[in-house]
């Protein structure tokens, strides 16, 4: 248990590390999926927390479909937040996968010699 909790403390010293590189890039794709919420609750005459709500959904490729536009400018709008949040996911698998890469490559080595020296004894 004690390593399995120690590879995935790694796995997200590295995870954060990488976002924080990326910081500027996430946080920009969030506020484009909130500034599309608020277009949203403008065009389609919604609440601002439902337009928000739509718009994060959407963005995560969620998609209930409990909320959908009505005006030709609200699916416009929301095929860019669809557009915005699988560039955000993207960028998201790209971090963990580098990361993943980067915790196996420490404690993959560790583990093999470890291993290793128990098979001797």
């Amino acid at each position: 248990m004690r390593v399995l909790i120690r590879d995935f403390s790694v796995f997200l010293r590295f995870f954060f590390r990488y976002t924080a590189y990326l910081r500027g890039v996430v946080t920009a794709l969030i506020l484009l999926l909130a500034l599309a919420g608020l277009l949203i609750a403008r065009l389609e005459d919604r609440s601002l927390g439902e337009a928000i709500y739509f718009s994060y959904v959407t963005g995560l490729t969620i998609g209930y479909g409990d909320i959908t536009p009505e005006t030709t400018l609200g699916r416009v709008i929301s095929i860019l937040i669809g557009l915005i949040g699988t560039v955000f996911t993207g960028i998201i698998v790209a971090i963990a996968t580098r990361a993943l890469a980067d915790a196996a490559q420490i404690s993959l080595p560790d583990r093999a010699s470890s291993e290793l020296l128990a098979r001797r004894q």
